[in-house]
């Protein structure tokens, strides 16, 4: 393993532990959550300033806020790593109160898109963004009302923030999920294909080479006898992972290789993580680790790779769905 991929590796498994120590979440996979924005940042978990943090957080948002919800774990934690964590917090809340304008009720997923925001530098430009992610999710949701969710909602943020206009970005995203369809003919769950379309119209150049890339890609991946998840996070995540300065069979091996090496580490082995999330996440730091360089696909859209968003809402994907399930189990 590359010195440079082991040390983000074995980062975040410290990170995770010294959180897991101090912060008992509803779920442990916050701690991942919670592990990952440290690790994306190099930065080694700060348990005093999460502390800290957690407080602020309190004294800023509502109980049964969503703030304080499934999301707690990363916003504290990016909270953690700003200078002024009370100012990150109000900031945060003014852009997620101006995005969040039209919807009924809080949502964690316009949290993330309202951290992309601020992290981004883009606070003075809240409103024109939540306009466009408006206009375009209304768009999407007309088009595929089946397929569009909550789970677009991040990406279809951090589309409004690039200087793509709606109807591009919507093109886009509508011929990447023809394409793959019907030329392609690639069985994955029409779900997936969206968000790849998503990932893919975030950054420039043809959407077909771009998806053949995507192809290449999962078909080496195969050709290595890896069973690649096909959830709609998993299989979007390849989209990040095809401009990389680095070979399909050696990022494969190198991906595998971490997942191996992480399944025996406390909280990613079998209990915690199924193998094709431990690979998912694997690939997240295997390709956050080739980012340094800014070929990362959307690098210049958000100041964090997309990578690490990707990774950090799969854990919040994961603790929402785990906790609807308990509560449909306990009725």
């Amino acid at each position: 393993m590359k010195e440079s991929i082991k040390n983000k590796v074995d980062l975040l498994v410290a990170n995770k532990e010294k959180i897991a120590k101090e912060f008992k979440w509803g779920y442990a996979l916050m701690n991942i959550a919670a592990a990952l924005v440290f690790t994306g940042a190099d930065k080694e978990a700060d348990i005093e300033r999460l502390k800290e943090c957690r407080k602020i957080l309190k004294k800023n948002t509502g109980t049964f806020s969503s703030f304080q919800g499934n999301s707690e774990a990363v916003i504290i934690s990016k909270m953690a790593l700003a200078d002024d964590p009370d100012q990150y917090i109000k900031d945060v809340k003014v852009i997620y109160d101006i995005i969040n304008k039209k919807h009924t009720i809080d949502n964690p997923y316009l949290i993330q898109g309202a951290i992309c925001i601020y992290e981004a530098g883009r606070m003075n430009d809240a409103e024109m963004i939540a306009e466009k992610y408006r206009e375009l999710y209304k768009k999407m949701d007309k088009k595929h009302p089946i397929l569009t969710s909550s789970e677009d909602i991040v990406y279809v943020v951090l589309l409004a923030m690039t200087d793509k206009d709606v109807d591009t970005i919507y093109n886009e995203i509508e011929e990447c999920y023809t394409y793959m369809k019907k030329d392609v003919n690639l069985k994955v769950g029409n779900n997936e294909i969206q968000g790849l379309g998503e990932i893919l119209a975030l950054s420039e150049g043809d959407i077909k080479e771009k998806s053949d890339k995507v192809v290449e890609l999962y078909n080496t991946i195969i050709e290595h006898g890896v069973k690649w998840g096909k959830e709609y996070n998993e299989f979007g995540s390849l989209g990040t992972l095809i401009n990389l300065n680095v070979d399909n069979n050696t990022l494969v091996d190198e991906i595998v290789e971490v997942s191996e090496y992480l399944k025996d580490s406390k909280g990613f082995g079998g209990w915690s993580l199924d193998k094709k999330q431990r690979l998912m996440f694997s690939a997240m730091l295997v390709g956050d680790s080739y980012s340094e360089s800014g070929s990362l696909i959307g690098s210049s859209a958000v100041n964090s790779t997309v990578a690490m968003v990707i990774a950090e809402e799969v854990a919040l994907m994961m603790c929402m769905m785990i906790c609807v399930s308990a509560s449909t189990a306990s009725h």
